[in-house]
């Protein structure tokens, strides 16, 4: 049985970038699936979804976000989907990034099938280092970051929530993994019970253990001296950190 006591420093199969056929495209394309059914997308949105109601009530003419360790770039899409239906007249424009070019260029060719060109236009995918973010301070409104903060030793982290801070002119959302035996159980029989693709079925339950108690995110924040942050829970297991404040 695992520890889970403290995060673990076990390696994700997605973090070797040497791995570039379909053992990541697979993983990548059905982390779309989890994100749907295991409130990946809710998480971000129950916040997103305010925020982006306020700027538009407030007559921001744009909304500019950045979405750091996008992988195939699915919360950009959800996020443009949504705001086509519901904001149809506020702009947003989306900057996603990742350290992986492959994965980067696995999602700008799926976003090109997946969305109309009017949509994915909107959304620019871009190669670059979440540890040294290539923008000017304030560059965006709003910076993100979903499923990707647990990936990273908590040194790291900070170092990478503070330059998100920094590029930011309205904060940071940070949406992760809570560490927990029953979502480590859980995914581990979903991964099992449901056709899975192996690197998926090999790091979901990682990423469980390299996940976080919310006193670990609140030390994260402290080192990284966020201001007007706030942790909240939301379920199954998920954390949503965040310095913007509605």
């Amino acid at each position: 049985m695992p520890s889970f006591n403290a995060r673990t420093d076990e390696d994700e199969q997605m973090d070797d970038f040497s791995i570039d056929d379909e053992r990541l495209t697979d993983a990548l394309q059905q982390l779309r699936l989890i994100n749907q059914y295991l409130s990946g997308y809710s998480t971000t949105m129950s916040f997103l979804k305010p925020y982006l109601r306020s700027r538009a009530k407030a007559m921001h003419p744009k909304t500019r976000i950045l979405d750091v360790g996008t992988g195939i770039a699915d919360f950009p899409e959800h996020i443009i989907q949504w705001a086509d239906q519901n904001l149809p007249n506020h702009e947003i424009e989306i900057v996603a990034i990742d350290a992986n070019p492959v994965t980067v260029a696995f999602a700008q060719k799926t976003l090109s099938e997946r969305l109309p060109k009017r949509l994915s236009d909107r959304i620019h995918v871009e190669t670059a280092d979440a540890l040294s973010l290539p923008y000017a301070d304030g560059a965006f409104d709003l910076a993100i970051g979903a499923m990707f903060l647990h990936h990273f030793p908590n040194d790291a982290a900070a170092k990478i929530v503070r330059s998100m801070q920094r590029v930011s002119r309205d904060g940071i959302l940070i949406n992760d993994l809570h560490r927990h035996p029953l979502a480590y159980y859980g995914i581990y029989t979903l991964t099992r019970v449901f056709p899975a693709a192996p690197m998926v079925r090999n790091d979901g339950p990682i990423s469980v253990l390299r996940g976080f108690e919310a006193p670990e995110l609140a030390a994260i924040a402290q080192t990284a001296n966020l201001p007007n942050v706030s942790i909240r829970w939301r379920f199954p297991f998920r954390w949503l950190l965040t310095t913007v404040t509605l």
